[in-house]
């Protein structure tokens, strides 16, 4: 239940570096053997004429479409087939599990859920929806922290770009950027019906309906989804099994041609997100997993994202003009005191923290309106050189209200209402150039202004020791400068070898919520973080087009991490800029191994550590401790297979997919490292018959029902919470195309 002995410590490092020396070992075994691999498969080619190849991957993680074999820069890729897997409530959160170097701390509140790319993250809970150091797209566009845990319906791939991404997504993207990338309505028709039924409750209806609604002139697509389910932690003062999920999204598009060069683009997307849940469990015990609460945590979100695309093709070059608006409003209650947890750390009876008025209780309110503009000139596909130059703007205003309720100390009674803006303004621009017909140089920049605003307001509601009321308005503002310069050399169409520098920033600002506020004493901001950051990698296509490989190094230095400690037992904010730096590197493959059968496995190790931490530092953290949450090493391995039927004389044919997600070494669950989060090892599987325009199929779901730790924290030494993952889920489903 403590920290990890000394003995295991060393055990794992060594188990750790051996990991590292045979991954590293096996990559180069890989690539020096390369030739001759591919000399044998050409001779079996002769043999075989069924041989075949793997399909190319088209990406936009340069805001412009590409094959992903000649991107320079680490990119993490879920398709359809990979966020199928998972459970469409909760995919946003789960899908980080099969892209290795990127970690999603869930909490249990989706509006909370923050992550690291290669251990570059928020260290702590969020301050607000601008503390972010990954930023979030829909199709390029920019949307709030907030919004980033969205369904993702009718998503046809998440794309993870490793490594600071300011240049081309804005202001928030120093550890990397996460774009989704919804269907687009291109005319294509494509109707379908698809359902899904399984245990713990879980349910799914998806309709999916484009194609062209006028011939040449305007297209359409459009989505509807309900999906929802329960969990395994049981509430033990009502019975209730958490989390309990129904939601509703609705995803809409229409692409006008208004002329022969110019295209108007309107999407739009809505969600209602209703949960009863829960933040913390006690980890162990003899009811685990179980809490304790006078009510759950009850959390409602309604998002809304909206935005038209203007785009005319000049003969040099194309114009890209977006406009797009974000409205977030999320409801939240919740028992601050769960039974299981506050009877063993004072030593009392669980039974003592249950209240029929819910008297350690908060209600809260948090809404998010923002608007984003670009203007953006690329060059032409096919271009000699390959430029993109932009101007940009993001605009939001939240507003937090809510009311405290605490026996538990002074701290947090009251109520609370803080405004905060966000104003960011900035130009940018990126340029390949080639130096000869092997060898291209990138340079990058991202130059802007930046201010961050609050206002707030504080109520007692007459707890002794409070002020009665306190206000208080702060403000940092500043420019910043980001980007990079990337070193790549194409020999061929198959391999491709870069190197680049990087500079990375997040924005400076303040905690939405003050707790000082109780003593008339004003919220500290916290400053702006920046990171250099240096990244080798390769990819390389061989054995006539049926083995893909790809790898990268990075190393990257941190200054002025946001750190926000909360202390719980005394219910007090730390405040904390802090250093770290984190290193590592990705590898994976992809093979065709023969016909219908496709294997793919992919690795990541990162070593996340603090440095130049002053001693005793109030935040817990300490100079060589490791990042919270950021898994030391990361994966996941599968394979794929589709079996024709009618050499049985049969119709239609099998399609099945297994999964395997695994994490190892240290994974801290706090800053200042008092415990490791338990790795994980889930297994998805999914098996069906498939003809024509149907298919029916089983799925399951962490099949072996392996206990996921999100998160976690340490009420002290001997009391330790985390937030738990979903269990097993085993189900069925149809779909049915028209």
């Amino acid at each position: 239940m403590g920290s990890p002995s000394p003995y295991s410590e060393n055990k794992n490092k060594g188990r750790s570096a051996g990991h590292l020396l045979g991954t590293v070992a096996a990559i180069a075994l890989l690539s020096s053997g390369a030739g001759a691999l591919a000399q044998s498969a050409e001779e079996a080619a002769e043999d075989d004429n069924a041989s075949t190849v793997l399909q190319p991957i088209v990406i936009t993680a340069r805001r412009g479409a590409e094959d992903l074999s000649q991107v320079p820069l680490s990119v993490g890729l879920a398709d359809e087939r990979a966020i199928s897997l998972e459970s469409p409530s909760n995919a946003a959160i789960d899908i980080s599990r099969s892209i290795p170097n990127y970690s999603i701390n869930d909490v249990g509140n989706p509006l909370f859920a923050f992550g690291a790319i290669r251990g570059v993250g928020t260290l702590s809970f969020p301050m607000n929806p601008f503390d972010s150091t990954i930023s979030y797209a829909q199709d390029g566009m920019p949307i709030s922290m907030y919004a980033g845990s969205q369904q993702y319906l009718d998503a046809s791939r998440i794309e993870v770009m490793r490594g600071p991404q300011n240049v081309l997504y804005g202001r928030a993207s120093q550890g990397g950027a996460v774009n989704i990338v919804t269907g687009e309505p291109d005319g294509t028709r494509d109707i379908r019906l698809r359902g899904e039924i399984g245990t713990d409750g879980e349910y799914l209806t998806d309709f999916i309906a484009g194609g062209e609604i006028i011939p040449g002139i305007l297209n359409g697509r459009g989505a509807i989804r309900f999906t929802g389910g329960e969990g395994n932690v049981t509430n033990l003062t009502d019975g209730k099994d958490l989390p309990e999920r129904d939601i509703a999204a609705g995803r809409g598009s229409l692409r006008w041609f208004a002329g022969d060069d110019t295209t108007i683009t309107a999407k739009g997307y809505f969600e209602r997100d209703d949960r009863q849940t829960f933040n913390y469990i006690l980890r162990g015990g003899d009811d685990y997993p179980a809490v304790m609460l006078d009510k759950p945590l009850g959390f409602d979100r309604n998002l809304a994202v909206g935005s038209i695309e203007v785009k005319h093709e000049f003969d040099a070059f194309d114009l890209t003009g977006t406009l797009g608006y974000q409205n977030i409003v999320s409801h939240q209650t919740s028992d601050n005191t769960d039974g299981l947890i506050y009877g063993p750390l004072f030593g009392l009876p669980p039974t003592a923290f249950s209240s029929p008025t819910c008297s350690d209780c908060t209600s809260y309110r948090f809404e998010e309106r923002a608007w984003s503009g670009e203007l953006r000139a690329s060059s032409k596909e096919g271009d000699e050189y390959r430029w993109t130059v932009g101007l940009s703007f993001y605009d939001s205003n939240f507003h937090h209200r809510g009311t405290n309720s605490s026996s538990m100390g002074v701290t947090q009674n009251g109520l609370y209402d803080a405004k905060l803006k966000m104003r960011d303004y900035s130009a940018f621009g990126e340029i390949d150039i080639p130096l000869s017909e092997s060898f291209f140089l990138t340079p990058g920049l991202r130059a802007g202004y930046e201010s961050v605003s609050r206002d707030g307001n504080y109520v007692s509601n007459g707890t002794p020791g409070t002020v009665p009321s306190f206000s208080e308005y702060g403000e940092v503002d500043g420019g910043y400068l980001a980007g990079g310069l990337t070193l790549s050399f194409k020999p061929d169409d198959d391999r491709l070898l870069y190197a680049s520098v990087k500079r990375g920033h997040s924005s400076a600002g303040f905690p939405y919520f003050n707790i000082d506020a109780v003593y008339g004493i004003p919220v500290s901001s916290y400053p702006s973080s920046s990171n250099w950051t240096y990244e080798a990698g390769a990819r390389s296509t061989v054995l006539d087009g049926r083995l893909t490989l790809e790898g990268s190094v990075f190393y990257n230095d941190v200054k002025n991490g946001h750190v926000n400690a909360f202390d719980l037992t005394a219910s007090q904010f730390t405040i904390a800029a802090l250093d770290y730096r984190t290193w590592g590197f990705e590898a994976g493959a992809r093979a065709e191994i023969a016909d219908g059968w496709e294997l793919y496995g992919n690795v990541g190790y990162t070593r996340a550590e603090f440095v130049d931490v002053p001693a005793g530092d109030s935040s817990g953290a300490s100079s060589g401790g490791r990042l919270p949450g950021v898994p030391e090493w990361s994966g996941a391995v599968g394979v794929t297979h589709r079996l024709a039927l009618e050499d049985y004389g049969l119709e239609g044919e099998v399609v099945s997919i297994a999964e395997f997600q695994f994490t190892a070494g240290r994974r801290p669950a706090d800053l200042g490292n008092t415990f490791d989060l338990k790795n994980y090892r889930v297994v998805n599987m999914r098996i069906g018959w498939e003809k024509e325009n149907f298919s029916l199929y089983a799925y399951g779901r962490n099949v072996f029902d392996d206990k996921i730790e999100l998160a976690g924290t340490a009420y002290s030494p001997a009391v330790l919470a985390v937030t738990p993952g979903l269990g097993r889920v085993i189900g069925a489903g149809a779909e049915i195309k028209f």
